[in-house]
């Protein structure tokens, strides 16, 4: 145990220089700026989110089996509630605050410029346009196979609890 934790100790300490990335430059933030402009970036996670965040809205309700359908609709909106107030405050400035040096720091400026580059020019503004389009097509496609996923995965953990059982008797 104590040449595990030993070696852990010296794996961490030579891994965090190269963990630690120097800051991004001027250029590569402000490449990463107009990116985010380019991209509609706010306006097209915003609906996403909010889109994400109901149906987890959903399923919060559904889980809580005392309450009966008046009730569940209540905490739907009182969750709907929250979230908006959420975003009401800040939450996207907050998020691209934090996105931009992330992207600035992952991608080089020739990447950026890149990026930018083919999101300004016409093609990339008509894919931008289509991608809601194509979200839809995919939520739909993940709620379809959903069912499924989750039943195969119930069965499987079922298994793997009767195989736990067993090991502790």
């Amino acid at each position: 145990m104590r040449k595990f934790l030993t070696l852990l100790v010296l794996t961490c300490a030579l891994a965090a220089p190269a963990a630690a990335s120097a800051e991004p430059s001027a250029k590569a933030l402000a490449l990463t700026r107009r990116m985010v402009a380019a991209m509609h970036m706010q306006e097209t996670m915003v609906p996403m989110l909010r889109n994400m965040m109901s149906q987890q809205a959903d399923a919060i309700a559904a889980s809580q089996k005392g309450l009966n359908d008046k009730q569940k609709v209540m905490l739907r909106e009182a969750v709907r509630d929250s979230m908006e107030d959420v975003f009401d405050g800040g939450f996207m400035q907050q998020l691209m605050d934090r996105l931009t040096p992330a992207y600035a720091e992952v991608y080089s400026e020739e990447e950026l410029q890149a990026m930018v580059d083919f999101y300004e020019s016409p093609v990339g503004q008509s894919i931008l346009r289509k991608m809601p389009q194509l979200g839809s097509i995919a939520s739909k496609s993940v709620a379809e196979l959903l069912p499924k996923i989750q039943a195969e995965m119930v069965a499987k953990m079922s298994k793997r609890m009767e195989a736990i059982k067993a090991a502790g008797n």
